[in-house]
């Protein structure tokens, strides 16, 4: 017995309603606009998805997968500022995509994405040259703390993209390089005198 639905493939779908969301956010998702999309009913979704909810995390998880890839564009020579800059370009460009990723609609998928990104990046980090020298507490609290400003400064800009320009800082990417070393430096200068 051949599956039902065939000719529309788990990632047909997935990718149609990445799309959508991408587009509208989730007012724009729904199995009838999905089904819409790809010009069927919604039959063959049911046939490849339990449930909206797992379609819906089929849909965060391709999402993270663009953001990380994005993480990953050279931007400045410099890995870890491209990283910050990068984040925050996602959510300013992707702002469907990056609500759609933190906005707790998914709690436990939200802190499975949460720590694949911290892991995904922390390995593109290992052989950073300023983290050379930092033991584990110090790195931690030193990517911790830029991480929390990045999230903060991103969620600002994807609801107000001229956030920064408002408060008389012309140049996102430049103000983003200074945070990160600010943090580096002023925990590096703590960690040297204690």
């Amino acid at each position: 017995m051949s599956p039902r639905n065939s000719q529309f493939s788990r990632e047909a779908i997935i990718e149609a309603a990445f799309e959508l969301v991408r587009a509208a956010g989730w007012e724009g998702f729904s199995v009838t606009t999905v089904a819409k999309a790809i010009n069927s009913s919604t039959m063959p979704i049911y046939s490849q998805f339990t449930n909206v909810r797992e379609l819906e995390d089929a849909v965060c998880l391709k999402a993270m997968e663009l953001l990380k890839q994005r993480m990953l564009e050279d931007r400045s020579g410099d890995r870890w500022i491209d990283q910050g800059i990068s984040y925050i370009r996602f959510a300013q460009e992707e702002k469907f995509l990056f609500r759609a990723l933190w906005d707790g609609r998914n709690v436990e998928l939200s802190k499975e994405m949460g720590k694949g990104l911290n892991e995904f990046i922390s390995g593109t980090l290992l052989d950073y040259p300023l983290f050379a020298g930092l033991n584990e507490m110090e790195l931690k609290m030193v990517r911790l703390t830029r991480m929390m400003f990045a999230q903060k400064l991103a969620y600002w800009l994807n609801v107000n993209s001229n956030y920064l320009m408002e408060k008389g800082i012309p140049d996102s990417d430049d103000y983003i390089r200074r945070a990160s070393r600010a943090i580096y430096e002023g925990f590096k200068l703590q960690f040297q005198l204690q």
